[in-house]
């Protein structure tokens, strides 16, 4: 047995009752709409933007291998748009526009424990952000002033860059503090090991290999010869390479090794302090928020038909119930 529908005790309620039923639409109708007119305006303003490819500054533009380089023009993918979304939805960026823009006295939010709670319904009424069929986002946003309403919307398309900043700042930060580290240590290993050369130097030692390369055959050129003072004298020299030629050679090596690691350390280190001052914006703005004296809300006609409907709809409903009951009675 299957569950029907009978509308013929609402058929007759309605032809019966037809002169009440239109009684109370024209009396709700003429309150609603005298009430709309004690209801706050509200403006609104849009934003439109499109979301960028999201990736660091140096990957962009600072890396040598351009060829591998992604185009920072191009607009970001699905991916890309659901990030600036969660970014957009954040609760942070709700507290910050409350904070600068006063929301919690202009949307009548009282500070109570609850606060960041009312909060968050008031700007699910005031603040719609959806992704469109062309992968864009709208921001609209509703205000009782038409410049508030283009002020906020554009404020949320600015704050979701110094979100992202901010998010990126505690790993880039890091990130400078170890380079330079290693930077710094490298310049001073290197000061140091040029120092040492220095005095290597000073004590006779420029070329360990090819002074005695040079020096041991001029000997045995001096000792060829028989010249006893020239031979004496290149002793003497060749006895200073093998005091300091060792000590010598080993610091050549280790700065020769730090030399070569300096220009991979300089980049990184650059690479770095690029990522840590600079950001590229996540988002292409196709449409700026700007001031809209029109009302937006409330829609006065759309208002008074839905009272109209419930006030008929409670109507019917206790008329049934009053059918029912005297037909129960009866029985």
């Amino acid at each position: 047995m299957t569950n029907t529908l009978n509308i013929k005790p609402i058929w007759y309620i309605l032809k019966q009752h037809y002169k009440t039923f239109s009684y109370v639409s024209i009396g709700v109708a003429f309150l609603s709409f005298g009430f709309t007119f004690l209801l706050p305006k509200q403006y609104k303003s849009t934003s439109i933007i499109f979301p960028g490819r999201q990736f660091s500054v140096s990957k962009l533009v600072i890396e040598a291998n351009a060829g591998n380089q992604e185009d920072y023009l191009m607009f970001g993918d699905a991916d890309d748009c659901e990030k600036v979304l969660q970014l957009l939805n954040s609760d942070d960026l709700k507290l910050r526009l409350a904070k600068r823009f006063n929301l919690w006295t202009r949307w009548n939010i009282k500070d109570t424990s609850f606060a960041l709670h009312y909060l968050k319904l008031e700007w699910n009424e005031m603040v719609n952000i959806k992704r469109t069929e062309f992968n864009s986002i709208k921001i609209e946003v509703y205000d009782r002033a038409p410049q508030s309403a283009a002020d906020i919307a554009n404020a949320i398309v600015s704050y979701c860059d110094s979100i992202r900043k901010d998010m990126n700042s505690k790993i880039t930060s890091q990130v400078v503090r170890i380079v330079k580290e290693e930077y710094d240590l490298t310049l001073n290993r290197m000061k140091t090991l040029e120092d040492s050369l220095n005095t290597l130097r000073q004590r006779g030692v420029l070329h360990y290999k090819e002074q005695v390369k040079a020096y041991s055959k001029s000997y045995a050129k001096a000792l060829e010869k028989g010249d006893e003072s020239a031979a004496r004298r290149l002793s003497a020299q060749l006895d200073t390479l093998k005091k300091y030629g060792s000590a010598y050679q080993n610091t050549k090596d280790n700065l020769d090794k730090y030399s070569a690691k300096y220009p991979d350390i300089k980049m990184k280190y650059d690479e770095a302090l690029a990522n840590n001052r600079t950001l590229i914006p996540i988002e292409f703005v196709a449409q700026t928020a700007y001031p809209n004296p029109y009302k937006a809300r409330p829609v006065r006609a759309l208002w008074v038909l839905c009272c109209v409907i419930s006030a008929n709809v409670l109507l019917l409903t206790i008329l049934l119930f009053k059918r029912q009951h005297a037909s129960n009675s009866t029985v």
